[in-house]
């Protein structure tokens, strides 16, 4: 039997924190507070709906009167522009009951063209507490290797070994000397090898060596004949000993 075909399910939707919009049409510095919300009203922009109020002001082309005016003397959905300070903008989502009564839905930025969702308390929050599970789990593992129990004294905590700090000071050496490498690529330390065993060949230090010793040589010669020069003193054998009989 083949599997039915057809449109994929709409039951799942995607997050509208991870969707963005841009308009390349339009060039970031061109935006300004008195564009902007026409750049949101755009219809291929996924958070802009086509059945609000601003839809509904752009097709009946109301041009003596300003957005805003308009939009205070309609209910429904509509799209105002809540703080701009360029290069951001804030545009807020509200639901207009009447002329003093307005609730927000959701609020979006615009931050050089690219159009995002700000995120609710609850995204928010839920965030940062996923975010905080790890380092407390790691902190939680890293307490229980120092509790002890005792049937005299129970439980409690014992910090004297402290092994874990000479491997983490040990590890960050490592990732030190790890950093140090990747710096210089593999052409590099060739080359550079190449061109210290070339130096070697042509200049190897054993006859620098040999040289210096003759050099040395040579000084001490010179410095010898000055010395006996200068006394001036004939040098005489010592006699030998003369032999006794008895």
């Amino acid at each position: 039997m083949m599997p039915r075909m057809g449109p994929p399910s709409t039951a799942r939707q995607d997050n509208p924190l991870y969707v963005s919009f841009r308009n390349p049409q339009w060039p970031p510095n061109f935006i300004n507070r008195d564009n902007v919300l026409d750049y949101f009203c755009n219809q291929a922009n996924t958070f802009y709906e086509m059945n609000s109020c601003n839809q509904q002001i752009k097709m009946q082309n109301i041009t003596n009167r300003s957005v805003e005016e308009c939009l205070r003397t309609m209910q429904g959905v509509q799209y105002v522009v809540w703080y701009a300070q360029p290069p951001l903008f804030i545009i807020c989502k509200q639901r207009r009951n009447n002329v003093n009564n307005v609730s927000p839905i959701s609020y979006y930025y615009v931050v050089n063209g690219s159009v995002h969702q700000a995120p609710d308390m609850y995204s928010l929050i839920q965030s940062r507490l996923l975010g905080a599970l790890e380092p407390l789990r790691n902190a939680f593992g890293e307490v229980t290797n120092y509790s002890r129990y005792n049937t005299a004294k129970g439980y409690y905590w014992e910090f004297k070994n402290k092994p874990n700090v000479k491997k983490r000071e040990e590890e960050k050496k490592d990732d030190e000397d790890d950093k140090l490498e990747e710096r210089s690529t593999n052409f590099q330390k060739n080359r550079t090898l190449m061109l210290l065993n070339q130096l070697f060949t042509e200049m190897p230090s054993d006859d620098a060596l040999e040289r210096e010793e003759v050099e040395e040589e040579a000084a001490e010669k010179p410095e010898e004949a000055s010395a006996s020069s200068t006394t001036g003193e004939p040098k005489f054998a010592e006699p030998a000993a003369r032999a006794t009989t008895k």
